[in-house]
């Protein structure tokens, strides 16, 4: 038995709407993965992946850069 025909048979409430509305691209997306920001503000897998990528793409530039800065100083002495 699996899990979604028995959570079925228990008469849980379904999805009315099997797409929901994404507050940053504003299209309509699969619920799958998207993250719930708020009561009210709502985030679909892709723009939660573009969001995070680039944040960690951004903090890791920045990371690098004080190393190699770091680096520089100390070849210089």
């Amino acid at each position: 038995m699996s899990f979604v025909s028995n959570h079925l048979q228990l008469g849980s409430k379904q999805h009315v709407h099997p797409l929901q509305l994404c507050n940053k691209c504003e299209e309509m997306r699969p619920p799958e993965g998207g993250i719930q920001m708020s009561a009210a503000r709502w985030i679909c897998a892709c723009c939660w992946t573009k969001r995070v990528t680039t944040r960690n793409l951004l903090e890791h530039a920045k990371t690098q850069t004080t190393r190699a800065n770091k680096t520089e100083i100390h070849k210089d002495v």
